[in-house]
């Protein structure tokens, strides 16, 4: 047996062996699945309409609930805390992560699927649609590992929220089988903002932001390092309006 050893060895050195890398970063095809849900185009419109812009704003709703979402990405205890907090208080929420964090967290798809959440497309790696071409929008959307939603309708949303009121990426979309997405609440989060700033964002709104109304949709970020602690407060400030969120059925 002995004799067998130095030659496996020089067989593994000529191969090249190394450590496996790990699946999500494993070489896949840039369009690989589907999003089944054919939205027609507006081929003969010179500019969106004002109802349109609605629509998208609102994310395609016209009763009095408000809509909370959460883009980009969450690390796994924030995650956590979030899904408990929607748990907790029956709410339902749309989270709009990218591929590239999907692919990074496998799990996530489930454990917010199974905690009666939806999710939404935020494109792969959150490039602006603005500067992209309808070809390239396409693959961002149905690149491997980023989302299929599963909103009714199958909701895209811009990263930045750039061209979400274009024609050509609504087309764009459209062809790649959903609807773009904005939102009426900017919380802006993301930068740090405070608990009690991101409260008074959504009841009072600013000079950036308007305050909450009927049928908002509120913009926050699951990476934002005062979210988790500010929901309480963005509950409370819609109940001072006398407004109601979805909740999970």
């Amino acid at each position: 047996m002995k004799v067998w050893r130095p030659i496996v060895v020089a067989l593994l050195v000529i191969v090249g062996f190394s450590a496996p890398a790990p699946s999500w970063a494993a070489a896949q095809p840039d369009v690989i699945q589907k999003v089944t849900n054919p939205m027609p185009p507006a081929p003969f419109a010179s500019r969106m309409s004002s109802a349109e812009r609605s629509e998208i704003l609102h994310l395609y709703y016209h009763g009095p609930r408000v809509r909370l979402t959460f883009d980009d990405c969450a690390t796994q205890v924030r995650l956590t805390g979030l899904l408990n907090w929607l748990r907790h208080y029956n709410v339902q929420a749309i989270f709009f992560f990218t591929g590239q964090c999907m692919l990074a967290h496998p799990t996530y798809r489930t454990q917010i699927s199974r905690a009666g959440q939806l999710l939404g497309n935020h494109s792969f790696d959150h490039r602006d649609y603005s500067r992209m071409t309808a070809n390239q929008i396409y693959t961002e959307v149905h690149r491997y590992g980023s989302v299929i939603p599963t909103t009714s309708p199958k909701l895209c949303r811009p990263p930045y929220g750039a061209g979400a009121f274009s024609l050509r990426v609504y087309n764009a979309l459209a062809r790649a089988g959903c609807r773009p997405a904005y939102w009426t609440v900017d919380t802006r989060d993301w930068d740090g903002s405070s608990a009690g700033t991101i409260i008074r964002r959504v009841q009072f709104g600013d000079r950036t932001t308007p305050r909450v109304r009927a049928g908002g949709v509120i913009l926050m970020h699951g990476t934002g390092p005062h979210t988790l602690q500010a929901l309480t407060g963005v509950r409370n400030a819609l109940i001072y309006w006398r407004l109601a969120t979805f909740h999970i059925h």
